[in-house]
């Protein structure tokens, strides 16, 4: 599944309690857009219905002249969504009819999901925010078609107001000397066992990566849904794995780590990343994007931009190859 990583994932610094958007008596507090000259605010709006599960997309064109590089993003969203992405199918217009869509409706059966470029994401947390290191930027051309998707799970009797906003703050061209690229590697061939009577399945599954180009990992963040318990990450040198230097436990909050300096990982090295979920439903669970289904996502963002850089995927744990997310 093809699903580059433009400007950066699933990012969360929060500010303090003073600074953070909240909610109050009378609704949600909305954050408000950079000043004119320093940025450009994506947000998108819904409504979920009692007891529904709503996976939202809003089409639209990106709100710049120029081309825009970012230095900062905040984002500000419902607590507890599972996931918001802002994505583009390319460097002009998508054909695709702006306003608001189901994204099942949306993507249908077609190629679109694997068509697209995923330029920024969170998940979990009410409100975020990351910054790149200095002298680097995101940059984005102002020809461009947002998806604004958010996947959101409204357990309660009441309808809740979905909202989505982001704000890119934006630098001179003359202030950065290197932009960003990325992607992430998804096993798209995950098996989890039913449970046995009373007694959870726990399953693990591992895979192996590595890149095509030189490249400086900036950042890494994982990627699970409820039955995940466990995301492990190792450095792979081509033929061996190192030790676990990346985990996380929390499915719901993707644990987005910043390298300073960067890891450096030459052509023909990588990643081996280990996936555990325990399941105590008496059914198989597999690769899918509902939230019963399951996932298996290494995200990572790195210099120099290169659109052909990607961790291409050798090894399996179940001997099953897929084409790496690029």
């Amino acid at each position: 599944m093809r699903s580059l990583v433009l400007l950066m994932v699933l990012g969360c610094s929060a500010k303090t309690d003073s600074d953070t958007p909240a909610e109050s008596d009378v609704g949600p507090v909305m954050l408000e857009p950079p000043a004119e000259g320093e940025g450009f605010q994506l947000a998108m709006s819904g409504v979920a219905p009692p007891f529904s599960e709503v996976w939202l997309c809003e089409v639209y064109k990106i709100p710049v002249d120029d081309m825009a590089h970012v230095k900062w993003v905040e984002y500000n969203q419902n607590e507890g969504t599972h996931h918001m992405t802002l994505s583009t199918l390319g460097m002009g217009p998508s054909g695709l009819e702006y306003g608001s869509h189901d994204c099942n409706d949306l993507y249908g059966d077609t190629s679109l999901m694997q068509d697209q470029i995923m330029f920024f994401g969170a998940q979990g947390d009410a409100y975020g925010e990351m910054h790149l290191p200095d002298g680097v930027v995101a940059s984005l051309p102002a020809t461009i078609d947002v998806i604004h998707e958010v996947h959101y799970v409204n357990p309660t009797d009441e309808a809740v107001e979905i909202y989505s906003q982001v704000n890119g703050y934006t630098v001179p061209a003359d202030d950065s000397n290197e932009s960003i690229w990325g992607g992430q590697t998804r096993d798209e061939n995950i098996f989890i066992p039913a449970a046995q009577g009373d007694e959870p399945a726990v399953h693990t599954e591992w895979s192996r990566c590595v890149f095509n180009e030189d490249v400086e990992v900036h950042f890494l963040a994982a990627h699970q849904h409820e039955l995940g318990t466990f995301f492990e990450v190792s450095l792979f040198d081509g033929a061996d794995v190192g030790e676990v230097f990346y985990t996380n436990d929390d499915w719901h909050n993707p644990n987005i780590t910043q390298f300073d300096p960067p890891l450096v990982i030459p052509q023909g090295q990588g990643f081996e990343w280990a996936c555990t979920w325990t399941n105590p439903e008496e059914r198989e669970v597999v690769y899918g994007l509902d939230s019963t289904d399951e996932m298996c996502n290494l995200a990572m963002v790195h210099t120099p931009f290169s659109m052909t850089a990607e961790c291409v995927v050798v090894e399996t744990s179940d001997g099953v190859l897929w084409e790496s997310g690029t």
